[in-house]
């Protein structure tokens, strides 16, 4: 039986990766340049805040990287304090398990931008801690990241439960010993078989899914 559940954010609980997934493109091509897809898998697994600084460097913009940062970061600031909108099922899972088990959110969001939306759904109030990228200084491409994460829960990783969408956040986590769930997502599909490759199961949606089986 395990002890604690942990839920990635975006693409998991809140239907947002097609925000993200055309945020960067669009951050670029409005200045004109050309965004390619090797940039575009280079900036997948990071947070804004290092993919702010990555087009700095890349493209030897003047601004500042705060500039980049908070440019980008209003187009999704709106998305989340008004737009966004949770999965279907998500809210009630989150508050199943929460009353099972220690819940916390993992993410590579920040809190900047998981506050307004957090706050929108009242989901705040289930979660132990929220671990983003940004506040432990590791990426979910890192299996350090779980390891931390487990640590802060106080709970062996292979009693924890760890559901998100990315197969790279997945890798890790399984890596560090956790049981993994993969959710499927839109726009995960074309990389669905990795999902399967570093996942214990998967599920195609959250609704009707109860935490109480894991526990």
């Amino acid at each position: 039986m395990k002890k604690a559940i942990a839920f990635d954010f975006d693409g998991t609980l809140i239907d947002s990766m097609g925000l993200w997934r055309h945020l960067g493109r669009n951050f670029i091509e409005s200045r004109g340049l050309t965004y390619t897809d090797e940039i575009d898998q280079t900036i997948s697994t990071m947070s804004l805040s290092q993919s702010s600084k990555f087009f700095k460097e890349y493209f030897q913009f003047e601004d500042a990287v705060p500039a980049i940062y908070e440019e980008m970061s209003s187009i999704l600031y709106l998305g989340y304090s008004e737009t966004l909108l949770l999965k279907p099922g998500a809210a009630a899972l989150v508050e199943k398990s929460a009353r099972l088990v220690p819940t916390v959110l993992a993410t590579a969001t920040n809190e900047a931008l998981l506050a307004p939306a957090l706050t929108r759904f009242d989901l705040k109030k289930y979660f132990a801690f929220i671990q983003t990228c940004d506040s432990v200084g590791l990426q979910k491409s890192d299996r350090r990241y779980f390891d931390t994460l487990a640590e802060r829960l106080e709970v062996a990783p292979e009693d924890i439960v760890f559901f998100d969408d990315a197969p790279y956040a997945l890798r890790s986590a399984k890596e560090a010993g956790f049981y993994t769930v993969g959710v499927w997502d839109e726009h995960n599909q074309p990389h669905w078989d990795d999902v399967l490759a570093h996942s214990d199961e998967t599920v195609k949606d959250l609704e009707n899914l109860d935490p109480g089986r894991f526990v």
